[in-house]
């Protein structure tokens, strides 16, 4: 998988290291809503396709792919345990946690861009 990089239609880089996304819902996915009981090959597939679907919204919200997503996701996770109504929530926990993390990034890319609201001067000697 690794790092991706893409530029929507509204203009915001979003950056992801999938193999980073992978490896941190690895560790946590049991604290996932409805996955405490699920082994982590029944939750990955859903994960991957949150990371996937980040990549591929070209600007669309992930309420807007619902119905392609649930049709990707009744293909690549037929074989988990997690059906596609708690496979959703894993999905939407995915795409908040890397919008949240890009907006961050974003936000201090931004503030570092901005003039800064009062001048030190230097002397140079």
């Amino acid at each position: 998988m690794g790092m991706h990089a893409y530029e929507t239609d509204r203009h915001i880089a979003l950056v992801v290291d999938a193999e980073a996304e992978i490896a941190h819902w690895r560790s946590r996915y049991k604290d996932l809503p409805h996955c405490r009981q699920m082994r982590w090959d029944d939750v990955k597939p859903a994960l991957q396709l949150g990371i996937d679907a980040c990549l591929k919204a070209n600007g669309r919200d992930v309420v807007e792919m619902l119905e392609e997503l649930e049709a990707r996701y009744r293909r690549t996770g037929k074989d988990s345990r997690l059906d596609w109504f708690h496979a959703r929530e894993v999905v939407a926990a995915v795409w908040v946690r890397i919008w949240d993390q890009n907006r961050s990034k974003e936000e201090r890319l931004a503030a570092f861009a901005e003039p800064p609201s009062r001048t030190v001067g230097l002397r140079l000697r």
